[in-house]
């Protein structure tokens, strides 16, 4: 496991993107070599030719990226694998033939970048087979031991099981007393009561251990956790690990506690200052590249329904306080006439034929970079919903109201991680991942944010 921005990898995931980095390298001087007849050709030692390489390599990796070869939660076959890999290849192939028609002299060779892919393509399948067999043989991953009861443990454990990614094993649980003795998650054995929790560490051995008690006082055994805290065992509460492994803060199982004594939410005003102008640079850049785009866009809305381009609707941003947030408009012009608010479901009726393009490839949401020049927004924080929503959700969500503690997005963690929210329970889930980009916020969290958020803009996914 990787701790990366306060949230778990698997650390598999991070041998599979250095390692195959290095592999396409190796494809090239491979390809280099076969070309030439000798294999004494270093990449390293001319400059020129590893300038090339690297940008044959970071292209390959770019696509293999977006191709999800690196989703090792749904890569399901190694038939999956042969034919995204092909597929990403491929896409670097068309993206290179680009780049060498328009740059000759980034050409490396006659044939060279043809027998480097092919190259890469064996040598990635190879370098799979046996990382599979590697984590087979030797990848039990952390020993994990649950103490306690309750909901949060019971999500905890369905979570770890449905994430075949992840290298944790669990090893049992002990339920704090006899009474939550029948409450043991599906598949997880009862190795003792509470009283019992020494014995069972020293038998089992965990490299973790994760408490979640109802009730503290006068049962939490603390000489010896400390006791074992001082041996080197990691020990923390359900929440914690739970947030780690998903992204987001179970809103319905933590104490506001846990929100006010916890590290992070920084809203330094340095952070603050950054975003202001970071923004203001960034969506004065958006405007001026995507301008003749916007302007075509503007052109079809016109020409596919009556009505204005643009569609002005009020949300709710930083401190509750409104705005008028804008949009291409994708919808006619009557859409709620006789609804009132109501969320966009799919294959929704009242969007137009240019609109459904629009929120497919998102291009909808591209006047908000003039919110984000006035201050209203910024590139990436949680989606400003709309008044009318905000009161019910309010009334329903705990803690639904700290996502306005700051400035909302354009693009979001909650946008990058799960579905366009059209329900309750949806709109939790959105939460529950906006408290945790809130927590954790910073620089590099939001590059990796706006990094997804062009892979979802790229292949129009949660789009309604």
């Amino acid at each position: 496991m990787v701790k990366l921005l306060n949230r778990y990898f698997p650390g598999r995931l991070f041998v599979l993107l250095v390692s195959e980095n290095v592999l396409i390298l190796l494809g090239i001087w491979v390809a280099v070599s076969f070309q030439t007849g000798s294999m004494k050709i270093g990449l390293f030692t001319y400059p020129t030719l590893f300038a090339k390489a690297m940008l044959i390599t970071v292209i390959c990796q770019t696509c293999l990226y977006y191709a999800d070869v690196y989703d090792v939660r749904n890569l399901n076959s190694r038939i999956e694998v042969v034919l995204r890999l092909i597929q990403a290849l491929g896409a670097a192939a068309l993206i290179l033939a680009i780049i060498f028609y328009l740059v000759p002299s980034a050409r490396l060779g006659v044939g060279i970048v043809e027998t480097s892919l092919l190259s890469i393509v064996v040598i990635i399948l190879s370098w799979r087979v046996l990382m599979e067999w590697m984590n087979r043989a030797y990848g039990s991953g952390e020993r994990i031991l649950l103490v306690g009861s309750g909901e949060a443990l019971r999500e905890l454990t369905t979570e770890i099981s449905a994430r075949r990614d992840l290298p944790i094993k669990i090893v049992g649980l002990v339920p704090e007393s006899e009474e939550f003795a029948g409450e043991l998650p599906l598949g997880i054995s009862r190795l003792g009561d509470l009283d019992d929790l020494g014995r069972v560490i020293e038998e089992v051995a965990p490299d973790r251990l994760v408490i979640s008690l109802r009730e503290r006082r006068r049962q939490l055994p603390l000489d010896l956790l400390l006791h074992h805290r001082m041996r080197g065992l990691v020990i923390e509460e359900v929440s914690t690990m739970y947030q780690k492994i998903t992204g987001k803060i179970p809103v319905e199982s933590i104490h506001p506690s846990s929100l006010i004594f916890s590290d992070g939410f920084q809203q330094s005003a340095w952070r603050q200052a950054w975003n202001r102008g970071a923004g203001f640079v960034c969506g004065l850049l958006a405007l001026a590249l995507c301008g003749p785009l916007m302007l075509l866009i503007a052109i079809l809305i016109k020409l596919d329904s009556k009505g204005p381009v643009l569609y002005r609707q009020t949300r709710v941003g930083k401190d509750g306080s409104t705005f008028q947030c804008l949009k291409f408009r994708s919808m006619r012009t009557d859409a709620e006439s006789g609804t009132g608010p109501v969320w966009a479901g799919e294959n929704d009726p009242r969007i137009t034929r240019v609109g459904r393009i629009l929120r497919t490839l998102r291009f909808d949401e591209l006047p908000q970079f003039i919110n984000v020049l006035e201050g209203k927004m910024s590139l990436v924080g949680p989606r400003p919903e709309r008044p009318h929503f905000v009161e019910k959700l309010k009334q329903q969500i705990p803690f639904y109201d700290l996502r306005h503690s700051i400035r909302p997005g354009i693009t979001g963690w909650a946008q990058v991680s799960c579905h366009y929210g059209a329900t309750i329970e949806e709109s939790q889930q959105k939460l529950e991942y906006d408290l945790f980009y809130i927590k954790n916020n910073s620089f590099s969290f939001d590059l990796l944010i706006m990094f997804w958020t062009i892979k979802i803009m790229l292949f129009g996914r949660g789009a309604r």
